[in-house]
């Protein structure tokens, strides 16, 4: 079962907060991370949204 990694940028999205604020807040929750070529991935502990 692949990790359910997620973007930065869909992290903002859901919790209605700009990128710079959802990579603050992936950094100090410690979540971790990947970097691709045009985008950073996290792993957050759980759903983020019900949806």
């Amino acid at each position: 079962m692949q990790p359910d990694w997620i973007s930065i940028a869909q992290v903002a999205r859901e919790l209605g907060i700009d990128e710079a604020q959802a990579r603050a807040l992936a950094e100090r929750m410690r979540w971790p991370t990947v970097f691709k070529a045009h985008d950073v991935l996290v792993l957050p502990p759980r759903p983020l949204s019900d949806d």
